[in-house]
């Protein structure tokens, strides 16, 4: 402890910790806004899936359409039996209801795109507030800590052993939200990967010719999917596809049976983003609350410090 510092820092200690507490209450709803936002976020997401889905499936029947067209000879000699003209009628169906799927996700996305903005204004705002308290905080706390170096007073080292359990909790909730994000972005990786995978052996009518019981997965999701499980050991494993059956989607697509089976592992990738979004969120109500709490608690400890300051080390 420095008496001399202290006799210097006195003033300064009492215009940082009015400043802090001038400012102190905006912490809690800041916090609440950023876990609110990143929250609609995390539900914004199936919603963008929606989207690449639906646009995935417009390309296709865009491709089934050029791909009649250009048969130009063929398409010539037989435009009017009945086999062709239903084809290329299907086409046509088939834009449209895969337009009517685009319009409808893009509308939802743009809808949830409002709903982040609309609290995001309002906590730009309070973040200026919340920069300024993080700033004397941090000025305050560096000062008495130059001041209170060895101590031993018994009510300063329990708030500064408080401060460093919030500390901890924080610090482990954020490593493992950091392994989590990670993780989706991996199997995002795959989902696009196996998605693109669909449209190519549908555009080129590949399907893989493979052995009884090989199936065909492509390279990108492979690797993503073992990187994240390497990652997070602890990540559900993905069911085996259920027995193919011919069966038109949402548009009126037939897919052959390696494409239904990819179609199928994206579903499984679809749970296990639910998995990972379902801890995302439960860890972000925690970490708010041990943010709010360990901000409160470097108050209280530098108030106590502040107190010690006045009435034990300058009336020595």
């Amino acid at each position: 402890m420095s008496r001399s510092l202290a006799e210097d820092s006195i003033s300064s200690i009492d215009d940082l910790s009015h400043a802090v507490a001038g400012v102190a209450h905006v912490e809690k709803p800041f916090e609440e806004g950023r876990v609110t936002i990143r929250k609609l976020k995390i539900l914004r997401q199936p919603i963008e899936k929606e989207v690449k889905e639906a646009n995935a499936k417009l390309e296709m029947w865009q491709n089934d359409q050029k791909s009649l067209e250009s048969w130009s000879l063929q398409w010539f000699m037989h435009w009017l039996t009945c086999e062709v003209a239903a084809e290329r009628q299907r086409c046509i169906e088939g834009i449209k209801k895969s337009t009517v799927l685009v319009e409808g996700s893009e509308k939802k996305l743009a809808e949830a795109n409002e709903r982040i903005r609309e609290i995001e204004e309002p906590h730009e705002k309070i973040s200026v507030d919340h920069r300024s308290l993080q700033n004397y905080r941090e000025e305050l706390t560096e000062l008495l800590d130059s001041i209170f170096k060895q101590s031993d007073f018994p009510t300063e080292k329990e708030l500064r052993d408080q401060v460093d359990t919030n500390k901890a909790i924080i610090q482990k909730i954020t490593e493992a939200d950091e392994k989590l994000e990670q993780v989706i972005e991996l199997i995002k990786t795959a989902d696009m990967s196996l998605l693109e995978s669909i449209v190519d052996l549908r555009q080129s009518n590949d399907n893989k010719t493979l052995t009884e019981g090989q199936v065909f997965f492509p390279q990108p999701a492979f690797d993503a999917l073992k990187s994240a499980r390497e990652l997070y050991p602890e990540l559900p494993g993905i069911p085996a596809p259920i027995e193919y059956k011919k069966e038109a989607d949402d548009t009126g697509v037939f897919y052959s049976p390696m494409q239904r089976y990819l179609w199928d592992v994206r579903q499984s990738l679809t749970d296990l983003l639910k998995w990972c979004d379902a801890r995302l969120l439960e860890n972000m109500d925690i970490k708010t609350e041990a943010i709010i709490q360990y901000g409160s608690k470097v108050d209280e400890w530098n108030l106590e410090r502040r107190r010690l300051v006045r009435e034990v080390i300058l009336s020595a």
